[in-house]
């Protein structure tokens, strides 16, 4: 266990430019590390890259001081303040603490937003890659399986996900909520990447009378064609009558009038309005054919929804706390069947040994009838003292567990 080891890099410690200098592209990944790997003596590696972390986990019966840390990153070429900075921000852990930090990190306890489950998909595919690059072997592939198994109960037994808290999220249960028919005019102002993500949830769920309007056409043609939709400019926005308005733009000053909306609108009109400063002036949230939903409302649940997924972080270390329980038996039963795996060939040259020359005289005197009986009753022999020891010590590690 002591042979586990995790270099950790976050945003909590060092400034998250600092962090983008270890990212290394798709291509280049298993060659740096493979060089990175042979350079510093190390028996398996694993390498987590996110848009705010960057892990180095390791197998390695020598400890990862300070000094191979430095020389970590000089793999990647940092140096000066830099390095200092990453130096100091650097946190460690080894063994029982290795484990559960990975188990903590799979499971989103130690991420940015407590429960997002991305996280759990970028740790499977760090494990993944580094065993079919031949950068990690046996022990790094029981701690991924542990950790994505343990991840999952996490998320599907306690409640640290069940709540919505990302804006985008939180927008569209209150668009699902207004029961629009898949035909109802929406218009959706801004081609930006909060409206991309809107759009990846309109489409999903089959809306096919959609609006895209944004200042630069071209914009809105390239969000529009994900969809099939229609697009144009804010300035020619044909009349549908829009059940349902989706806003969001880098507009300084409001871009949705109320104006606008009583012309475009029906007789009750939704608006979502997900710009920071609002697109929509006074007169429109104040209008009462509006029913409007701003950045402060959502802002407000998702806080909410935060505080209730934190409420759920004792259950979810309890689960951590079983899962590192059960992995430490894994990994001494895994101990003893390394130090026992030669006893099979030890055995068999002892038989031999006995049977070619200590006994060989008088198994000579024997017809083949008692030969044939000896071989079966040593062979049987053979099997029990290769299974009984492996038995008894499996039994011991139980037995102590139970006492513990």
């Amino acid at each position: 266990m002591e042979n586990l080891q995790v270099i950790t890099i976050t945003h909590k410690h060092v400034p998250l430019a600092l962090i983008g200098k270890l990212h290394v592209d798709d291509e280049k990944r298993n060659s740096v590390l493979s060089t990175i790997k042979n350079a510093l003596e190390i028996s398996e590696l694993a390498y987590l890259s996110t848009c705010n972390r960057v892990e180095f986990i390791i197998s390695t019966p020598t400890y990862f001081c300070k000094g191979r840390q430095n020389q970590l990153l000089d793999a990647f070429k940092i140096s000066g303040p830099d390095k200092a900075t990453m130096l100091e921000g650097i946190v460690s852990y080894r063994g029982q603490a290795a484990f559960k930090h990975l188990l903590e990190v799979g499971a989103s306890l130690d991420s940015m937003v407590i429960g997002e489950r991305e996280i759990i998909t970028q740790v499977r595919k760090a494990f993944d890659e580094a065993r079919e690059g031949g950068l990690s072997g046996d022990f790094l592939r029981m701690v991924a399986r542990k950790v994505i198994e343990t991840s999952k109960k996490v998320y599907h037994e306690t409640a640290i996900a069940t709540k919505p808290v990302s804006v985008v999220s939180l927008a569209w249960h209150e668009f699902k909520a207004w029961g629009l028919k898949k035909d109802a005019p929406v218009l959706l102002i801004g081609s930006g990447q909060t409206n991309s993500n809107v759009a990846r949830f309109l489409k999903k769920a089959g809306y096919v009378n959609v609006v895209v309007a944004n200042r630069t056409f071209s914009n809105a043609v390239e969000l529009a064609t994900f969809g099939n939709w229609d697009a144009c400019d804010l300035n020619t926005i044909p009349n549908r009558e829009y059940q349902a308005i989706i806003t969001c733009t880098a507009s300084q000053t409001p871009i949705l009038t109320n104006e606008m909306v009583e012309t475009l609108g029906a007789k009750h009109i939704s608006v979502i309005d997900l710009a920071l400063p609002a697109d929509a002036e006074a007169a429109v949230i104040e209008n009462p054919i509006v029913r409007y939903v701003g950045m402060d409302v959502l802002q407000q649940r998702a806080n909410k929804n935060l505080e209730i997924r934190a409420a759920e972080l004792h259950n979810c270390h309890v689960i951590v706390e079983e899962a590192i329980a059960d992995f430490e038996q894994l990994v001494r039963e895994r101990d003893i069947e390394i130090a026992m795996r030669d006893i099979p060939s030890m055995i068999k040259t002892i038989r031999e040994t006995a049977m070619g020359e200590v006994f060989a005289k008088e198994l000579d005197q024997l017809d083949d009838a008692s030969k044939d009986v000896l071989h079966k009753i040593i062979g049987y022999m053979e099997k029990k003292y290769i299974s009984v020891p492996m038995k008894l010590a499996k039994q011991v590690i139980l037995e102590k567990k139970s006492k513990n």
